[in-house]
């Protein structure tokens, strides 16, 4: 034995990773620094099998207008909730004020003039078209009209995710970002995420709720923002709760089942939504070129944490079952957790079994050894994957040989007794 390692080379011989004697010895010792890519889809390791995209198929980076915030102003919808106030209509010097919502006409009613148009109308616009319907019925002459919009239904984003406080919410000044969301909404971004996503709407010509600025013409050119809208006449200080996120729904895309959130629909390929990632760990660590313009309509999605375990077998210390709860947990720590491969196992003969739909599942083979020693990138677990480690007929001899000569500090070894012959020494 001892001639069959040395004769594979000296340096295989002083290189416990590739040591003959002890296969389950593995590990990386240079000097040099590494840097290696963690994968996370087993069909790069050659499976040939696609597996389902667990987050958003067509998510892209931010551009660069998606951090440019507009000065257009607020263009009326329907049910807003409006404050209109008239000077001197039921008496010299007395103001009246009505409270009213804009019907889904697009109406709204006014004392002793009736209906008025409102959606498509600033608020400097609305009031001129007032005052004007009470000059045109000989009521009121140059009346004096001032319009608030309180309550924007088209000034409005929406935000699901893992916390309570999911919901629609009022966008509060025309530089609202994606960290002013998370902190109006009380969300926080859960442990293991990697990005929160936005679904919105591509720009195919004028949006609720948003009139361009002088000389400015929205572009109709696929995935460009629309232009944000003004603050809000009277500041809104206190967040504005406008609805409740509906019921869970789950969609398909591309014939695969797509996955499961609360209030929306993933979209397909063919889609007029547009989906921004956002990475949360730059963006928590201040990266501002991440912390987007939050635009009217958005629906921005906090992933839920990843819940599961995974499942370690075969030839490892410790076998069992392996939470991955709010974690990112990769092969080698998976097997550290484990407490390393026991003495007949063989890192070459690792197998991971992956569920890639709700009846099929996918083996692929693994190298421990290539992994742990630089040679090859490690992998993220999914929960309900298993970890197989196994042997072969050799690792047995292997691990009784090395059982039987243990070295000692200085220069001696020990015998093992199991291995005494009795029968020559009764003789």
């Amino acid at each position: 034995m001892a001639g069959l390692t040395l004769s594979t080379g000296c340096g295989t011989f002083l290189d416990p990773s590739k040591s003959l004697i002890d296969p389950g010895e593995m590990g990386r010792y240079d000097k040099d620094s590494l840097v290696l890519p963690i994968l996370s889809d087993l069909s790069t390791l050659g499976s040939g099998v696609k597996e389902y995209e667990d987050q958003f198929l067509n998510a892209s980076d931010p551009k660069p207008d998606d951090l440019i915030a507009s000065d257009a102003d607020y263009v009326v919808g329907k049910n807003d909730l409006l404050s209109v106030t008239i000077n001197d209509l039921v008496g010299i010097g007395i103001e009246t004020t009505k409270t009213t919502r804009v019907s889904e006409s697009g109406n709204i009613s006014l004392p002793l003039v009736g209906q008025i148009k409102a959606t498509g109308l600033t608020e400097a616009e609305l009031e001129q078209a007032i005052a004007d319907a009470y000059n045109k019925a000989k009521l009121i002459d140059k009346a004096q009209v001032s319009v608030t919009v309180n309550e924007a239904r088209g000034r409005a984003f929406s935000i699901i995710g893992a916390s309570g406080a999911s919901g629609q919410y009022a966008i509060v000044n025309s530089d609202f970002r994606v960290l002013d969301a998370l902190v109006l909404s009380r969300e926080a971004p859960v442990a293991g995420a990697d990005y929160l996503y936005i679904i919105r709407k591509v720009d195919s010509g004028p949006t609720p709720g948003v009139k361009p600025a002088p000389g400015k013409t929205p572009s109709t050119n696929p995935g460009q923002d629309v232009f944000e809208p003004r603050s809000m006449a009277k500041p809104m200080h206190e967040p504005v709760l406008l609805q409740t996120a509906g019921s869970e729904k789950v969609t398909t895309v591309a014939g695969q089942p797509a996955q499961k959130f609360t209030g929306f629909e993933q979209p397909g390929p063919a889609s007029d939504k547009r989906v921004i990632k956002i990475p949360l760990v730059p963006l928590r660590n201040g990266d501002l070129k991440y912390n987007v313009i939050i635009r009217p309509q958005d629906m921005v999605i906090v992933p839920p944490p990843v819940l599961g375990e995974f499942y370690m077998g075969g030839h490892v210390a410790r076998v069992g079952v392996y939470s991955l709860t709010g974690r990112k947990i990769t092969l080698k720590q998976a097997i550290i957790s484990a407490g390393m491969l026991d003495q007949v196992a063989i890192p070459q003969r690792t197998d991971i079994v992956r569920r890639t739909g709700p009846d099929q599942e996918i083996y692929v083979r693994v190298d421990l050894a290539k992994i742990f020693s630089g040679e090859q990138s490690d992998l993220f677990l999914k929960p309900n994957d298993i970890v197989q480690v196994g042997t072969n007929a050799v690792a047995p001899f292997l691990a009784a040989v090395r059982g039987a000569f243990r070295f000692t500090y200085g220069f001696g070894f020990l015998y093992d007794r199991n291995f005494y012959d009795n029968n020559n020494n009764n003789n």
